[in-house]
């Protein structure tokens, strides 16, 4: 548990103090990587687990439905979220214009 609060600690401080570079791409890179790397360890760790493999036929239709919708909702929450915050950034740089623009005048 110490090392996760580390971890949410340390990427709180280098997006604080935006020890990042700028350039969006190098960040989605990583999270991806991250989130990619993240998804195979966890499957591994499900196809290693013999019990659990033992009692998947016996868990049937139903855990997979419920899995399957915990990914897809998740899915769609993510997708959400990204397009208000997409939208609330858009704004933000186009009232940082008018300001500008006005400024000038």
């Amino acid at each position: 548990m110490t090392l996760i609060i580390a971890s949410m600690v340390v990427g709180f401080i280098i997006g604080h103090f935006k020890l990042l570079p700028k350039e969006n791409k190098i960040t989605q890179r990583v999270v991806l990587f991250g989130l990619i790397f993240l998804l195979v360890v966890m499957g591994a760790q499900l196809g290693a687990n013999k019990e659990l493999l033992a009692d998947f036929g016996r868990m049937g239709v139903q855990a997979s439905a419920l899995a399957a919708g915990g990914i897809f909702f998740s899915i769609l929450l993510v997708r959400m979220v990204e397009g208000y915050i997409r939208r609330g950034l858009t704004e933000n740089k186009q009232l940082n214009r008018q300001k500008k623009a006005g400024e000038r005048n």
